[in-house]
């Protein structure tokens, strides 16, 4: 070696500090050579992608761009293992810690694949959309599942939680346009450019209802009445608006007035929230609202300046927000058809520059607009998606942003870099996008790309964003970008509040009231401190017998925020029944002041309800599973302890 003796102690005293003992120190300074070449007999077209090697147990993984992934023993490269794991080629392999589980990721089908090579069964199989981006998605009422339409013809749901797939349909055989889920949250209705509704069953997870259409059509939005009988769905070629009912499968109605494509349809309740109305738009530059429940049939045009592209209502159906193609949002009074504000969103969704852009990102403004909107839970804010990599959030009543989410960083995405390399640009265009001929003499010239046919087109994907979906409780929302499925959660545990915050209020002194028992005073300056471990352990302290009254006396500014703690408690915390306690006497001492500000603690009010019902559901099949022994326990324990010793002094 090259390297001195004394370096290479060095080495390896610094690897043995990093390390520890017996992880191949000895081979630093050592040169290393060539000793066996090994051939992989898996076919013509089986090269070698990826590799991976466990150190403790010897073993070496390789995966094939067929698709097959081969176990090895060395040094005598024995093969151990063998299967075929996917259609595409495997990208990349690791092994666990333990050598047991195996994992590969293919890029080209999307999928995340867990291998247990010993019992020789999957441990994990997750795929997403793959040849094709997210198109559309919709949360379910209760907040607990996500379905996504993709270009790929398949319906998916999601767990928000874990983050997995858990259904996959693969009815349509063409891209899903648009999914919404009918408001007892049982079914999901899914429209596709095959010229199918269909509706899926979440208990059986079956197909089973499909809405067509009398002649061939391209449905591109779908929207369900607050009832769940009516679906209506929208098309791009027939210009019409389809009515069926749900149940029987039977068209009753198609709405015609549209004079261009029909791009989103959108139901609104009534007055005092009486009945409903159906909002549909066009790309004929205006938003019609149909009455076709009463015998009126009335209809009210709302004329814009631009394309339509998307609408939405709030919860109460008062307003009604519309997107054009020059990025303006209007707002209306939905009862009313007057337009009361509208908010210029061109410059916040503008950003990114494409590399076929000639201007600067600054100025490249032309295409850049909203495609999708929804209100929160309360109806306080506005959230808005399209062609950028910004996401906006809007305050309603102000008409101003709010807040920016930047979708992704990705940089080999078109759109996503503000300022590109001037020196890249050429008279034949971006450099990077040159295709360069493979006998090319120039010897300045990047290196070919591998092409499988002349006249495939190499395309570089853009960052946008399809869909934006506010969740049922107003404490996440997601979106669908090209990127795959984001979902965005707030969390406040950690937000500092110094509103009536004194000197004296410290933790040390929340201990001290806690060891006086003085817990009417520990509980309100816990909650002024917002520390998630001071309020576990004041609202933990109190006895049984004192929560009604701990409950009454909490000042009203603090109320909403105890809600939404032990919303968030629910999910983890062993203290079940204390925690309903609480819940309850919250609401009997505070009853009147909730109900009258129904919107401020809705949020609150929904995340108790959805991790309430979770926990019943998980105890239920506890109960039911154990339901005889309970019964024996019960019934002993109803014997007396003299009974017991009576029967154990028999035996």
């Amino acid at each position: 070696p090259d390297v001195s003796k004394k370096k290479v102690r060095a080495y390896r005293e610094q690897a043995v500090a990093l390390h520890g003992a017996g992880h191949g120190e000895d081979k630093i300074g050592q040169w290393w050579q060539l000793k066996a070449n090994h051939f992989f007999s898996k076919g013509r077209q089986a090269h070698v992608t990826t590799a991976s090697l466990h150190a403790q147990t010897r073993m070496l993984v390789v995966g094939f761009a067929t698709g097959i992934f081969g176990l090895y023993e060395l040094p005598d490269f024995n093969e151990v293992h063998t299967l075929s794991i996917s259609d595409g080629r495997v990208d990349t392999a690791a092994v666990s810690p333990g050598g047991e589980w195996l994992a590969f990721g293919c890029a080209q089908l999307g999928q995340l694949l867990v291998w247990e090579w010993q019992a020789e069964s999957y441990v994990l199989k997750q795929q997403g959309h793959f040849f094709a981006e997210v198109n559309c998605l919709a949360y379910s009422p209760g907040g607990a599942v996500i379905a996504t339409g993709g270009g790929d013809g398949k319906l998916k749901l999601w767990s928000p939680a874990s983050g997995f797939c858990f259904v996959t349909f693969g009815e349509h055989t063409a891209p899903v346009s648009s999914v919404v889920f009918v408001p007892h949250g049982r079914a999901v209705i899914s429209a596709s450019l095959d010229g199918t509704v269909r509706a899926f069953d979440l208990v059986r997870y079956r197909n089973f209802q499909t809405l067509v259409s009398p002649t061939p059509a391209q449905f591109v939005c779908v929207a369900v009445d607050p009832s769940g009988e009516i679906v209506c769905a929208g098309s791009h070629d027939t210009l019409l608006i389809y009515v069926w009912n749900l149940q029987t499968a039977q068209l009753l109605d198609a709405l015609s007035g549209h004079e261009a494509p029909i791009s989103c349809l959108a139901f609104g309740a009534g007055a005092g929230g009486v009945g409903c109305f159906l909002a549909s738009g066009s790309w004929d530059k205006t938003v019609r609202v149909w009455d076709f429940v009463s015998s009126s049939a009335a209809i009210d045009v709302l004329q814009h300046g631009a394309d339509v592209l998307d609408i939405a209502f709030s919860p109460d159906g008062a307003t009604l927000a519309s997107a054009t193609l020059d990025g303006q949002l209007a707002l209306w009074d939905a009862r009313e058809a007057e337009q009361t504000g509208s908010i210029d969103g061109r410059a916040d969704i503008l950003g990114g520059r494409s590399l076929l852009s000639k201007v600067t990102a600054k100025n490249a403004a032309g295409g850049k607009c909203f495609r999708s909107l929804c209100f929160s839970a309360d109806g306080s804010s506005l959230i808005a998606g399209g062609n950028s990599k910004f996401v906006c959030l809007y305050d309603v009543s102000e008409r101003m942003l709010l807040r920016k989410f930047v979708l992704s960083s990705n940089a080999s995405l078109d759109g996503v870099r503000m300022q590109l390399n001037s020196g890249q640009r050429t008279d034949a265009g971006n450099l990077e996008e040159i295709i360069q001929d493979v006998d090319s003499d120039d010897p300045s010239a990047p290196p070919a790309r591998p092409l499988g046919r002349r006249s495939e087109r190499i395309t570089r994907l853009a960052i946008r964003c399809a869909c934006v979906r506010f969740s049922p409780d107003g404490r996440s929302w997601a979106a669908a970008s090209t990127e795959g499925l984001l979902i965005y959660a707030l969390d406040d545990e950690r937000r500092f509040d110094p509103t009536d915050l004194e000197l004296s209020t410290t933790p040390s002194s929340v201990a001290e009231a806690i060891r006086t028992r003085d817990y009417g005073r520990a509980l309100p300056m816990s909650l002024c401190l917002n520390e998630p471990s001071i309020i576990r352990a004041a609202w933990q302290c109190v006895p049984p017998k004192q929560i009604p009254l701990v409950a009454q006396s909490l000042p009203l500014p603090y109320l909403d925020r105890l809600l939404r703690f032990l919303g968030a408690e629910v999910d983890k915390s062993p203290h079940l029944h204390a925690l309903l306690l609480w819940v309850q006497q919250l609401l009997v001492a505070h009853g009147p002041h909730v109900r009258d500000r129904m919107h401020v603690y809705e949020v609150p009010l929904r995340a108790l309800y959805k991790g309430i019902r979770q926990r019943y559901e998980d105890m239920g099949k506890v109960c039911d599973s154990n339901q005889y022994s309970l019964t024996y326990i019960c019934d002993r324990l109803s014997e007396g302890p003299a009974d017991i010793d009576e029967q154990l002094s028999l035996a």
